[in-house]
């Protein structure tokens, strides 16, 4: 039997409501030449039976099943069976657009790529958006990539993208972490040769109420995105990439947002991942680092520093705000 050319994994997690329109949208593609592998990460709704009763109908998608582990692990186990020279990811709960596999593998072959972004469609309460990451078809070596996705200018998202199999090699998202891209899409464009982003919307990434990565105001989070955005400076320390500075700068607003979390949460100041957040901020707390960061977070730098008591009242007035 061939193997076909694209592996599409799916981790599946208490989507019973979404997951008919993610799984359609993929089977719909104009591109045919590939498989979905469904990871039911021990979903304790209808979510597995209906994986099941998908497969039985088409011999493209493979079901895995699981003990709850989390995003990451249900990835990681999608990577492990995938066939396919190319992967590409989808979240349950979002969809694709009929022709999004098809363009981005013409684009792939047509420039000799190792990994194809494209942009996304932005969903809440049923209203689309879209804002371009640059205005038009872009070409990268693996240079430029690597400087455009640490400086925030092209997006760590995993599931617009595709990927040879070859920049994933042994690379697997990290166990138990949310915002698990941020700490590994970047590590897969390190190890390509030409990074290509076409601007056309085809991935659509739905807000959800109850996401916690999507719209939660959650320590746990936080405090992920942080350890990833501070593994990505170390990564450009170990590499010399120009983009340090930025790097550092990038993690310095997370580790802030992390700490806004903490005071509102009341995390223990003796906790381990107190100590890691706060003792970041007082290391990179230079004047060339300050002078970078935005209004907001020059103030709530100089309330670390100076007057705690008005940072953890506006960490509570923020955490209120966002349960409205």
């Amino acid at each position: 039997m061939n193997k076909p050319r694209l592996s599409v994994i799916v981790p599946v997690y208490k989507v019973e409501k979404y997951i008919h329109n993610c799984v359609d949208s993929i089977l719909n593609q104009t591109f045919s030449d590939f498989e979905v592998i469904l990871v039911d990460d021990g979903s304790p709704d209808r979510c597995g039976e209906i994986c099941d009763s998908y497969a039985s109908r088409d011999k493209r998608i493979k079901v895995i099943h699981q003990s709850n582990g989390g995003l990451s692990a249900a990835r990681n186990k999608g990577i492990e069976f995938a066939q396919g020279e190319i992967i590409g990811f989808v979240d349950s709960d979002d969809e694709i657009s009929a022709d999004m596999y098809q363009k981005m593998l013409q684009y792939l072959d047509e420039n000799q790529l190792d990994i194809v972004c494209a942009d996304t469609y932005s969903v809440k309460n049923e209203k689309k958006s879209f804002r371009p990451r640059y205005p038009e078809d872009k070409l990268f070596s693996r240079e430029e990539a690597i400087n455009e996705i640490l400086t925030g200018r092209l997006d760590n998202a995993a599931p617009n993208k595709i990927f040879k199999r070859s920049v994933i090699g042994e690379i697997r998202f990290p166990f138990g972490r949310v915002y698990e891209d941020v700490a590994t899409v970047y590590r897969y464009i390190y190890r390509s040769k030409k990074v290509g982003y076409i601007c056309q919307p085809y991935y659509y990434y739905y807000k959800r109420t109850g996401s916690i990565t999507k719209n939660n105001f959650n320590s746990k989070g936080r405090y992920d995105c942080f350890c990833g955005y501070k593994e990505r400076v170390e990564f450009a320390e170990q590499h010399q990439l120009t983009c340090l500075d930025q790097c550092k700068v990038q993690a310095l607003e997370t580790a802030l947002s992390t700490l806004t979390a903490f005071y509102a949460m009341k995390e223990r100041t003796d906790s381990e991942k107190y100590l890691d957040v706060t003792g970041f901020i007082r290391k990179h707390s230079e004047t060339r680092f300050i002078s970078q960061l935005s209004a907001k977070h020059r103030f709530l730098i100089y309330c670390f520093q100076h007057c705690t008591s008005v940072y953890k009242s506006y960490a509570f007035l923020s955490a209120w705000s966002k349960r409205l």
